[in-house]
């Protein structure tokens, strides 16, 4: 639904469903109403409320944008086991957003979702495990979650997971699985990994070259611009 969709309170949803329809889809016209019924509903204990007025503030929706009190709010949805705000406060201790960054928080954080199969926390876990901090950093743990998202449909999972194959980094190298990972992320719409698949036919790297194919890919890639991005 598109922003300033115009849908009222009087329509068929429920109350809060209503509201949190508004903050999901940036319907701004409506955010006073959509903030008093969260609040409202968070006094009565919905993690859901808490979650979405967490989201509010994280974006700067109606509201200064304040990671202060975005993380409070996650913190009472996720200690109601709210899903989504585990994952959304994983997000703030891992760049540390109004806290000091936690990496090791974040990790624990991610854990819980990324256990419960949620595509996002576990790739969200692979990036950490792979790049935010030499202390924590795992390729093997990093390539598991990576291998967990991406057959869960995650196509920037199945992305790097491709490359992670293409180079044996985290796991044994195997071109045959890089070109399968990397194939799946493309069709998923993965600009990067159609012009990574362009990049590796036009040079053959670790692959017959094919100057061919190589365009073919590129042209794809192509495909997923939009027209004001064609002259940059």
């Amino acid at each position: 639904m598109e922003k300033g969709s115009g849908i009222t309170f009087e329509s068929q949803l429920e109350p809060l469903e209503w509201a949190k329809l508004m903050i999901r889809t940036y319907s701004d016209s409506n955010y006073p109403r959509a903030l008093s019924l969260l609040i409202e509903n968070a006094k009565k204990g919905s993690d859901d409320a808490d979650f979405f007025l967490g989201l509010a503030y994280a974006r700067g929706q109606y509201v200064a944008r304040d990671f202060t009190s975005a993380r409070l709010w996650f913190e009472s949805a996720a200690s109601k086991g709210h899903q989504n705000a585990l994952y959304f406060l994983g997000k703030i201790y891992l760049k540390g957003y109004g806290i000091e960054k936690d990496v090791k928080r974040a990790i624990e954080l991610f854990s819980i979702p990324a256990g419960n199969d949620d595509p996002r926390a576990q790739y969200a876990l692979g990036l950490a495990y792979f790049n935010e901090d030499r202390s924590m950093q795992d390729f093997k743990e990093a390539a598991k979650w990576f291998d967990k998202a991406a057959r869960n449909g995650h196509p920037e999972a199945q992305f790097i997971l491709g490359q992670l194959y293409k180079t044996g980094c985290g796991v044994e190298k195997d071109i045959d699985t890089a070109l399968e990972w990397l194939m799946k992320s493309a069709s998923r719409e993965n600009r990067a990994a159609r012009i990574f698949l362009g990049n590796m036919f036009m040079s053959g790297d670790c692959v017959d070259k094919n100057v061919d194919e190589g365009q073919r890919w590129y042209d794809m890639a192509r495909e997923l611009m939009a027209p004001d991005q064609l002259f940059e």
